[in-house]
């Protein structure tokens, strides 16, 4: 009897197993018309790198909606750091990908996202970007919080000079 038990919980387990996977399958096919983010022409120009745990990307009006398109939504190790486009995500395992600065709408920190909570206020480093038309939040959990709070200053730092930029540009 045993035996028998242990076969149906078995078979139980994986059909669980199956119909999360069709699940998130199809959520990746509805949302395939998003754009797939661009990678760096350059990743050993990957400067201030961070790393850590890339934890997912998530819509920034509903943070339990993953996006699973592209692979934004594979939980990685990712060393997160700078590039010549703009914040580049060096993920191992998963496609690695850059948000150019003009994307960037801000940067913060929160005690978790859908896939990781961290219980503290600062545990994860939530990157706000534009994908297309839709805005998203990455969120990063560094190695070391001390370097978190440090790459989070030099993103506010980089988006407040392409913003003085624009402005000198369009005064001209």
């Amino acid at each position: 009897m045993k035996f028998v038990g242990t076969i149906i919980l078995i078979v139980a387990l994986l059909l669980l197993w199956r119909m999360m996977f069709t699940g998130y399958r199809g959520r990746a096919l509805r949302q395939k018309t998003l754009p797939r983010p661009v990678g760096s022409k350059d990743w050993q120009g990957l400067r201030d790198a961070v790393e850590g745990v890339y934890v997912s990307t998530t819509d920034a009006e509903n943070s339990l909606d993953r996006i699973a398109a592209h692979g934004l939504g594979t939980r990685s190790a990712v060393a997160v750091g700078f590039v010549d486009e703009g914040v580049g995500f060096l993920r191992q395992g998963a496609r690695s990908f850059v948000v150019p600065t003009a994307d960037i709408v801000g940067v913060g920190h929160g005690p978790g996202m859908v896939g990781k909570w961290v219980g503290r206020g600062d545990g994860l480093v939530i990157l706000r970007w534009r994908l297309g038309d839709r805005v998203v939040d990455t969120g990063v959990k560094p190695r070391h919080p001390a370097q978190g709070a440090r790459f989070a200053e030099q993103v506010e730092e980089l988006v407040r000079a392409a913003r003085r930029g624009e402005d000198n540009g369009g005064a001209q």
